[in-house]
């Protein structure tokens, strides 16, 4: 992994010629100086490509989805303060470059430049990492509230069928075919059902709420924008497989590379140095910046990539659980069918329909949590793998009034 190969220090040429100019008294250099002239560095490339769009929610077929992502970026104060910075900072550097002009900016502003660039850029990449976070953070705030949502639905369901079942329970014992039992144990399951719904409205309009926040939007709005039936976004499908094998596209990484190399310029370490500490990483005789940021490099990619195969392979496992709660949703609708037909015609008990529409619910409920499991998998596999950034946000429109 090379990461410093496009920095080309000038060396002792530079300093020559530097020497040469302040003893003339001017910029004209040393005379008869047959040295070579000094180049100056050229700018640190990126290692890998920005995505040209790498905002994955416009393609997931979940239009509310996207504009709330869009809402939370925009609405996000630190993100606005960040690219304010940037702009601020990008102004600072063009002033100081006009400052050094001609032979000057060649003999003593090439490394300050590389330092700037190198730091700028740094910030440049953290700033887009940000965005991507932030991303994920509403869509998985939006995945939470869509589940809660559709539990609301479920209980609701519940309820009424509860209540349903108290009914005839009651049109029975009057008609002498059951005693009150029946209709006691339907109103006592018709309130524990209440009582689970208003603790799941709470928590669904909690996590509302916060997704309001998040979006700047008002509560009454979202909550029409999210409409009735609670449905949670289906984010695709990761095939199993190894974590990615080419270079990672993700915005942390390619900061904290600049970082090591805005250091590494303002020590003025030599590109022998650079080279010897990426053959031999670990030497003790690298200089302690290079072989510690060569090392937490190496650890955060490392780190990264296990975060990939770990969400893969969570992946994989809530597909073969959803796959066998289909077939337990299956048997679990045929049973109440069966126990209500048998109830109402008098050929079965109270209980049996109570735990026949008790399980079916929990096996629904079940099947719900792992489709939010895996929405949720699938935005943190998009931020593991550097999806949410693209080009554009290296150099973000200036915003935020007001930041520090």
């Amino acid at each position: 992994m090379r990461i410093f190969g496009a920095w080309n220090r000038a060396g002792a040429p530079m300093v020559m010629a530097i020497a040469c100019a302040l003893a003339a008294g001017g910029l004209s250099g040393c005379a008869g100086q047959s040295g070579p002239a000094a180049q100056v560095p050229k700018a640190p490339e990126p290692t890998v490509e920005a995505p040209t769009d790498g905002d994955w929610w416009k393609t997931a077929s979940d239009p509310l989805l996207a504009d709330l992502i869009a809402r939370g970026i925009a609405a996000d104060t630190d993100l606005a303060c960040r690219a304010a910075r940037l702009d601020a900072q990008n102004e600072e550097d063009a002033a100081a470059a006009r400052r050094l002009t001609g032979k000057v900016r060649k003999l003593v502003g090439g490394e300050q430049d590389l330092v700037r660039d190198a730091t700028r850029r740094a910030d440049a990449y953290a700033y887009a990492q940000a965005r991507a976070e932030r991303a994920a953070a509403v869509a998985l705030a939006y995945v939470e509230v869509r589940r809660l949502q559709k539990v609301l639905v479920l209980r609701t369901e519940r309820l009424d069928q509860f209540r349903d079942n108290a009914a005839i329970a009651e049109f029975r014992r009057q008609a002498g075919l059951v005693t009150g039992i029946d209709g006691g144990i339907g109103s006592s399951m018709a309130g524990v059902a209440d009582a689970d719904l208003s603790a799941t409205r709470a928590r669904f309009d909690a996590a509302r709420a916060n997704l309001a926040r998040m979006t700047g939007m008002e509560d009454a709005a979202l909550l029409a924008a999210l409409g009735e039936a609670g449905d949670v976004p289906d984010l695709g499908r990761d095939p199993p497989g190894v974590a990615d094998e080419g270079p990672l596209h993700r915005a942390d990484l390619q900061a904290r590379r600049y970082r090591l190399l805005a250091s590494i310029e303002r020590e003025k370490m030599s590109q022998a140095d650079i080279d010897a500490a990426e053959a031999h990483r670990g030497d003790p005789g690298t200089p302690p910046l290079l072989r510690d940021g060569l090392a937490e490099m190496d650890k955060a990619e490392l780190a990264a990539r296990a975060e990939i195969a770990a969400t893969r392979q969570s992946l994989v496992t809530l597909d073969t659980r959803e796959a066998a709660l289909a077939q337990s949703s299956e048997r679990a609708r045929r049973a109440v069918q069966d126990a209500r037909s048998a109830y109402r015609a008098g050929m079965g008990d109270f209980a049996t329909l109570y735990v026949a529409e008790a399980s079916a619910l929990s096996v629904e409920e079940a099947r719900l949590g792992i489709r939010a499991e895996r929405a949720s998998a699938m935005i943190r596999l998009h931020l593991q793998r550097g999806d949410g950034w693209s080009a554009t946000d290296l150099t973000p429109p200036p915003g935020g009034a007001g930041c520090d």
